[in-house]
């Protein structure tokens, strides 16, 4: 799955948002954005590599190389 840069998309974001915190259509592409924008500053900075929904439907950030090896050094 690492090679995986964005597989959630702003719609998918504002529909997770939408069934999940109960907001409307607009509230809840609003929120997207922001989390949407949120996810590609994080990308850009190089700390992560890219996001997904898992099978559980959980919004999942994939780490960069850099981080993983300072969240688990020993690998």
């Amino acid at each position: 799955m690492a090679d995986v840069s964005q597989s959630a998309s702003l719609s998918s974001i504002a529909a997770y948002l939408k069934l999940t915190h109960n907001c409307d259509e607009a509230s809840a592409l609003v929120e997207a954005k922001e989390v949407m924008h949120n996810l590609v500053s994080m990308r850009q900075k190089g700390f992560i590599t890219g996001w997904y929904f898992d099978e559980l439907g959980h919004l999942e950030l994939l780490p960069s190389d850099a981080i993983s090896k300072r969240i688990n050094p020993e690998k």
